[in-house]
């Protein structure tokens, strides 16, 4: 076919183009490989009216194949027996009097030393990206001395890190660990006693300077997603472990970090909520969580209640002064490329504003340039707690807003997916950049919610003991197979005939 005649099936009007200069390889790519409505409706026109004695008419008695060979068919419809014996080894099953009725038990099946399960989640984390999800890769690992990131000998590179080797030796396969966390987790839960009295309290206590529109939309969300029965949804393996429960008003995720696995409670807005509503910007943060102690549900419940706030603090540049990240990319503007920043941050924060932090951020934070994130600039606290995550600071660009770029404290540097939130104790102001300026600033600081504790909310094991009778085997049989996709294959236990499906 030549490039007109391609052209014209693709029904554009040859006879009304200019067409000289062009090759038939060009007129044939400028045709395309997709086929028109023009064509394709044509060409359907034409079956049927090839094939018009062929069609069957609503009132119709004769069927396609006696027009076709003029043999007479009867029609008949498919009928199943329902009686019908369904073969399973040297006997058959017919009747509900051959069933055996037990139990489907959706709570939590094993138990677990605490300690171990966590353990265990930090030898069966994911150690590379090239890993995913399931995989281990059989390369050499390196962990970075500075902020704890790994990664294999093929990915590494970029960022350069300090690495030092890794025993992979001593790594759990992931399927096992996902095996035995699902046969401890339980299938479905909920939350119990937040009301709004138990909100409208916790506000009044805390002196939270919340508008009303603002307060009321919030306390909806909270109690619709608090309500709900939230149910099993996947284990994710990422860095840490994570394990998401949802309902169609909130999702409750717990995060098997080894120093501080907490469960998050995030609530879902109103559908007809604008998409720049405040609310939004809001639910995109944890409106509750639970930090476990001793066990995957005890501890206290805490709040965030919906109050911004600021605080101020000083920052001041200490330390030897080393290229910025603009001058290391060799940009060669005047104010790039002899930029110089300090090596060493030093925070200091008033002691009546620390206990409006999640955390204390004050002390000296190193400068990791060689560990990646955004701008190459991120600290890390240089100040060791044990028993807490490392303190780091970062750059933390907004998805769409430049105006909204800024300077966050936090435990994670790990770059999320789409709708992730990062865990944030505080913002610094987005005006407020490093510079190789000694002087010590006041920098303003923005808590985006004000966390409440509070002894009345408590993790309930829905006790989901469901009866799987049913009048026929198909039914059994359909049953067991959404239960495959839905439950661990270790929690149920159903018999036919003395005999386990």
């Amino acid at each position: 076919m030549v490039g007109l005649e391609a052209l014209s099936m693709q029904g554009l009007p040859v006879d009304k183009l200019l067409l000289t200069r062009e090759t038939e390889d060009q007129l044939a790519d400028l045709a395309g490989n997709a086929m028109s409505t023009t064509v394709v409706g044509a060409c359907i026109l034409a079956a049927l009216v090839t094939a018009k004695n062929l069609l069957k008419g609503g009132n119709d008695s004769q069927t396609y194949e006696s027009k076709y060979d003029g043999e007479d068919h009867e029609e008949q419809d498919m009928q199943v027996d329902a009686a019908a014996p369904l073969e399973s080894g040297p006997s058959s099953i017919v009747g509900e009097e051959n069933l055996l009725q037990k139990s489907l038990d959706l709570s939590m099946a094993r138990t677990s030393s605490f300690l171990k399960l966590l353990e265990d989640a930090n030898r069966s984390k994911r150690l590379c990206t090239c890993e995913g999800r399931i995989e281990m890769t059989t390369r050499p690992l390196f962990r970075c001395q500075d902020c704890g990131g790994s990664f294999c000998k093929k990915c590494g590179g970029r960022p350069e890190h300090n690495p030092e080797p890794v025993d992979s030796s001593t790594r759990l396969h992931p399927s096992e660990f996902a095996k035995t966390l699902k046969s401890i987790l339980p299938m479905c839960i909920s939350l119990t006693n937040v009301t709004k009295d138990l909100l409208t309290r916790l506000r009044e206590e805390s002196s939270a300077a919340i508008s009303d529109s603002l307060w009321s939309r919030w306390c909806d969300a909270v109690l619709r997603a608090s309500s709900s029965e939230l149910r099993f949804v996947e284990l994710k393996r990422q860095e840490i472990w994570s394990v998401v429960y949802q309902s169609p008003s909130g999702t409750l995720e717990l995060l098997l970090h080894p120093q501080q696995p907490e469960w998050r409670l995030y609530a879902v807005p109103n559908a007809d909520e604008p998409a720049n509503a405040d609310i939004r910007q809001t639910l995109q943060y944890p409106v509750g969580r639970l930090v476990c102690k001793d066990d995957l549900l005890k501890g206290q419940w805490q709040f965030a209640l919906p109050c911004s706030s600021t605080i101020s603090i000083k920052i001041q540049g200490i330390g030897e002064l080393v290229p910025s990240w603009e001058a290391r990319l060799g940009l060669v503007g005047d104010e790039f490329k002899n930029k110089l920043v300090h090596s060493k941050i030093k925070i200091s924060v008033s002691h009546k504003d620390i206990p409006q932090l999640d955390r204390d951020i004050s002390g000296i934070y190193d400068l990791l340039d060689k560990c990646g994130t955004a701008n190459g600039a991120l600290h890390r606290k240089a100040e060791i707690e044990s028993s807490l995550p490392p303190l780091f600071m970062l750059f933390d660009p907004h998805r769409t807003n430049d105006a909204e770029d800024c300077f966050v404290f936090s435990i994670s540097t790990r770059r999320l997916e789409y709708l992730e939130s990062r865990p944030i104790i505080c913002k610094l102001d987005p005006t407020w950049r490093q510079s190789s300026s000694d002087e010590e600033e006041v920098v303003t600081c923005c808590l985006v919610s004000k966390w409440v504790s509070t002894t009345a909310v408590n993790i309930k094991v829905k006790n989901a003991t469901q009866s799987l009778t049913r009048t026929n085997p198909i039914s059994i049989a359909i049953c067991w197979t959404r239960c495959l996709f839905q439950y661990p294959r270790e929690k149920l236990k159903y018999t036919l005939n003395g005999r386990c499906l």
